[in-house]
């Protein structure tokens, strides 16, 4: 089984060294505030349907799941451009486009200029998770790999957290609303101007190398490998999208819970993700990925079936109910093994390419899975059908990483040569 433990030659120190903290701080950054938007979207996404012009929570639904397939086409076009041109002329692209779909929506006065708006917010949205993770894998090897990816991914659960403050805390303030939240989120391209300065060193993860043909990752050096990761990241964003990204609206609209304590709620609940982030990379440098991945994925659904069980006392039993997804988000951890198996599967020239295209392509199957789900939600009246999905996500998740074939060459970093 792929993911067996191997010493770490390497002090913990110098894994910030020779400029390598900037380059981790730029990448942690654009993932924190391009994950924020998307989720600031679906935090807000009750308010922004009352709207005059928008046709309710069926259209801004519809707009959601739209957003999230366009994220597919800036992934492949991204990741992409990061391969044959440049990682930073690709960061740069990523962030120009978010930052532009955050202003249009915050303009956005009816249901065409919204769904514009989002679009192009996907497109540049699709492109940042692959990007950064392929920049790590360029500057970081051996088990140092598994801790930087983990610390990158932990900035998934602050942005959750500051899309939880935003949406809940400063949107319904006087005098701001929804509009102007996006539109300061707009301000963001100021980190397209930084990209220079912040990634050190050539652009090119291999400086001469021939750009490598997306078609190669269907090739026989990298065809089970392929599978394998796309359909994980497809169960994992399954499980995300219905739990996580609905918890806060299902909450209060079905369950009667205060707007605030929702919110005090998710970042409570993200503090333990970034906790749970961090920790896998460390453990997962220890005793090996596909071996943690899967122990997390079962502790994910065993919180899952806590949650589930405390459902029906969430009004009364609020702090356990708490309790209850802080444990499932221990096992939310393996989100920070995918940056790390795309390094270990691929070589550089298509590294950008596979973790962008995969993790964008994941998200946009979960395009009829949005209005399905709010089907099922007004059906039952309840968000136990979510979880139900979401422990089958995590329990499939486990038995399908063990597919993964065994990374070619004597580590488990070591990547298939390009053929």
């Amino acid at each position: 089984m792929p993911g067996s433990a191997i010493a770490d030659p390497t002090p913990a120190l110098s894994l910030f060294g020779g400029g390598r903290g900037k380059v981790l701080l730029f990448c942690w950054l654009g993932w924190v505030f391009d994950f924020y938007d998307l989720i600031l979207f679906s935090f807000s996404k009750r308010t922004i349907a009352r709207d005059p012009g928008l046709d309710g929570d069926v259209a801004v639904a519809w707009i959601e799941g739209l957003m999230l397939l366009s994220t597919a086409a800036g992934g492949f076009a991204c990741g992409r451009l990061a391969d044959r041109i440049g990682r930073r002329q690709a960061m740069v692209v990523s962030i120009v486009l978010f930052s532009l779909g955050a202003l249009l929506t915050g303009l956005a006065n009816g249901f065409w200029s919204l769904l514009l708006a989002r679009l192009v917010a996907g497109l540049g949205v699709g492109g940042e998770w692959g990007i950064g993770h392929a920049v790590v894998a360029d500057h970081w090897s051996g088990p140092q790999r598994d801790r930087v990816h983990g610390l990158l991914q932990a900035g998934s659960p602050v942005a959750m957290a500051l899309a939880a403050a935003v949406a809940f805390f400063v949107a319904p303030l006087p005098g701001i609303g929804w509009r102007a939240v996006f539109l300061g989120s707009a301000g963001l391209a100021v980190l397209a101007l930084w990209a220079r300065a912040a990634l050190p060193g050539p652009d090119r993860a291999v400086v001469g190398a021939a750009p490598a043909p997306a078609r190669l990752l269907w090739s026989s050096a990298h065809r089970r490998a392929s599978a394998v990761l796309l359909l994980v990241l497809v169960l994992h964003m399954a499980g995300f999208w219905c739990v996580y990204a609905e918890l806060p609206a299902a909450l209060i609209v079905h369950h009667g819970v205060a707007p605030a304590d929702v919110g005090w709620f998710q970042i409570q609940v993200n503090a333990v993700h970034v906790a749970a982030d961090v920790l896998f990379g460390w453990l997962a440098a220890r005793f090996g990925r596909v071996r943690l991945f899967v122990l997390s994925c079962l502790l994910f659904a065993a919180g899952h079936a806590l949650v589930l069980a405390l459902l029906g006392a969430v009004t009364s039993a609020f702090g356990a109910f708490t309790l209850a997804v802080a444990a499932m988000g221990l096992g939310a951890g393996t989100w920070s093994c995918f940056g790390a198996l795309f390094g270990a599967h691929y070589p550089a020239v298509l590294r950008a390419t596979a973790a962008a295209s995969f993790y964008a392509l994941a998200r946009a199957v979960q395009l009829p899975l949005k209005p399905a789900l709010g089907a099922l939600f007004a059906a039952t009246g309840s968000f136990a059908p979510a979880l139900w999905i979401g422990m089958a996500c995590a329990l499939g998740s486990a038995v399908a990483v063990l597919w993964l074939p065994r990374a070619a060459g004597k580590g488990r970093d070591s990547a298939p040569p390009v053929t």
